[in-house]
């Protein structure tokens, strides 16, 4: 079983619907979110309902939180969701097991382009579970 760690500079869009999806999809493994910078006030009611209308995923339990030394070290897999000039800095002992997907941020967004990047997202985690049982 892997632990992938899905991290944002808020944790609250973006890396929350990564992990929900992963947490959906994923049979053998689990995921949590965490921010980078600066911790999120919530997740965005919109991306929540979103999420539940057109994936039918709740997302409601669900709040930004902040990556923890242990979950940095525990992680099997590191997935940075946002622009690596506007988002976080991982320690350097950690940079191996990391990747970017550069996805856009969801706030400021119109519905349809909220989903087309939750599409995006949940692409991309099929194709990072695909991989991790790959690795098997």
């Amino acid at each position: 079983m892997s632990l992938v760690l899905f991290i944002c500079k808020y944790n609250n869009g973006r890396s929350q619907v990564a992990e929900a999806f992963f947490n959906n999809l994923a049979k053998e493994h689990n995921s949590i979110s965490a921010a980078g910078s600066s911790v999120g006030k919530g997740i965005n009611s919109l991306d929540i309902k979103l999420m539940k209308e057109k994936f039918g995923i709740d997302m409601s339990r669900q709040f930004p939180k902040p990556p923890s030394d242990d979950l940095l070290k525990n992680a099997d897999k590191i997935i940075i969701v946002c622009d690596p000039k506007d988002c976080i800095l991982i320690p350097k002992s950690y940079v191996e097991k990391a990747e970017h997907w550069h996805i856009p941020e969801l706030d400021g967004r119109s519905v349809e382009e909220k989903v087309k990047i939750m599409e995006e997202i949940q692409q991309k985690v099929k194709e990072l579970i695909s991989e991790l049982a790959g690795e098997k």
